[in-house]
């Protein structure tokens, strides 16, 4: 079974990754049981046998009971248990859960060998020790690689060269949301040992691009080919907090970037002998200390290295993106990866008729139009077929199997709104009692535009005597 535990204060990675000699999550869980229930204090010795602190996961025992016979009880005490927790997904094979630290967010994974080893293109970088292997494809053998989710470009005209670099930068800025969310991009025309020269003479705008691309653009210098030197200077630069005060503005050239690593002097507690940067053919890294035990990752990879590495690549860009690496799902950006959430959206069709469906990718332009003009009436005028008029998020099965929870609610303020509300109410009583849900809990939308008539339509509020209110479905 492998243990990963990812948060910022792991090593340079942002991770620690530990192989214990049980094969299975559920066999381990068994096995330890009986000791850490009779336990107190059971910290210690998960510590111990974990090899780290896996924030919350104590609590998993500290009911007692009988030991779980089969993963869907283990995903239930998991579920109920574990304090903090923003998900906590689990499978035949495996617990992964994000939770509020007690720093900033953190995650962690248990799974089994097996399921590792069935689904490299999604593990390997997370059960991956060290800095990335140096090796690329031979040209000849060499594989073409595809990026597992969709790219940004870093202009709209490439040079006409041969190959691809990617830059992947894994950056801790915010307490919150601060696992995840990190793109992928993408140079084509170009190899690594020429990115530092097209980089310096790219024709594009650079408003788009990451704080550290604008930085590591304006630290090559005018005869440099390759980026090597350039991210030594980049170790100088004095912050790339979005926040300090010290932050200086993206510089216009090479040398006003050379006088601002001199002239300007460094966060106190960043310590640049302790920053790791590798530089090969066709990978380079650079673990960028940011104070305490804090490390930015930052990795750049061409096709020929992906050719050689489709898998660690792969799992990369997902790990980089989602906080769970089996995430399959589609979500809106800033909602948690997970299997257990289900967005709705009510959805103007072709005919000019209302219908309430699962939301999907395409949906995603139109849920943020929603938002824009959710709390102001909007200007009257006919709704375009695909036009949004309500979205809601429920979390299933949370925090008990019989119980869910809102986490979004939006409907539009025109006429059509009642009408939507309860269309909307309808859909989901349908799925939630095929669920066997019958409460929802924890915040209920009273106070936004048609929340009452949603509730009424979807079920009773119900205020027990010194308890919170609960939804009970009809």
């Amino acid at each position: 079974m492998y243990v990963i535990h990812r948060s910022w204060d792991q090593g340079i990675l942002g991770k620690s990754v530990r192989h214990l000699p049980e094969p299975s999550v559920l066999g381990w869980v068994r096995g330890i049981w009986n000791d850490v229930c009779d336990l107190d204090d059971a910290c210690d010795l998960l510590i111990r046998e974990l090899g780290t602190d896996l924030y919350g996961l104590p609590w998993l025992f500290s009911g007692g009971g009988q030991a779980p016979l089969d993963m869907r009880e283990l995903r239930v005490l998991a579920r109920t248990r574990i304090p903090d927790v923003y998900q906590c997904n689990v499978d035949e094979h495996s617990i992964r859960i994000l939770a509020n630290g007690l720093h900033h967010d953190v995650a962690y994974y248990l799974v089994d060998d097996d399921a590792v080893a069935a689904n490299p293109g999604r593990w390997s970088f997370a059960v991956h020790d060290g800095p990335l292997p140096d090796s690329a494809a031979p040209f000849a053998s060499r594989p073409v690689f595809t990026s597992p989710l969709d790219t940004i470009s870093l202009t709209e005209h490439p040079p006409p060269g041969e190959g691809v670099v990617y830059a992947i930068w894994l950056t801790f800025k915010a307490l919150r949301d601060c696992i995840g969310w990190n793109h992928t991009y993408a140079l084509p025309g170009v190899r690594l040992t020429q990115l530092g020269a097209v980089l310096r003479d790219l024709d594009t705008s650079t408003e788009e691009w990451p704080l550290e691309l604008e930085i590591l653009r304006a630290l090559v210098a005018p005869t440099e080919n390759g980026i090597a030197a350039a991210l030594e200077r980049c170790n100088r630069w004095p912050t790339y907090s979005l926040s300090s005060e010290e932050r200086p503005e993206s510089p216009r050239s090479h040398a006003e970037a050379l006088r601002l690593i001199e002239a300007v002097t460094p966060e106190t507690e960043r310590e640049r002998l302790r920053t790791v940067i590798r530089t090969g053919e066709h990978v380079a890294q650079m673990f960028v200390h940011g104070g305490s035990e804090l490390f930015d990752q930052w990795f750049f990879f061409d096709d020929q290295w992906a050719g050689a590495h489709p898998d660690l690549a792969a799992s990369l860009v997902w790990f980089a993106y989602h906080w769970d690496p089996l995430c399959s799902r589609w979500h809106m950006r800033f909602t948690p990866c997970s299997d257990n959430r289900i967005r709705y959206v009510a959805v103007v069709g072709e005919d000019g008729h209302v219908r309430v469906r699962e939301a999907e990718p395409k949906d995603a332009v139109r849920i943020c139009d929603l938002y824009e003009w959710a709390y102001e009436r909007r200007p009257m005028g006919d709704v375009t077929a695909g036009e949004v008029l309500g979205t809601v998020e429920l979390q299933l099965q949370q925090p008990s199997p019989d119980m869910c929870k809102f986490t979004d609610f939006v409907i539009t303020r025109t006429r059509r709104g009642q009408a939507v509300a309860a269309r909307l109410a309808r859909h989901i009583r349908h799925d939630l009692r095929a669920e066997g849900i019958t409460r929802i809990t924890d915040w209920l939308p009273t106070d936004y535009s048609h929340g009452r008539r949603f509730l009424r339509a979807l079920g009773e509020i119900r205020t027990p005597s010194g308890a919170p209110e609960f939804l009970l479905i009809r």
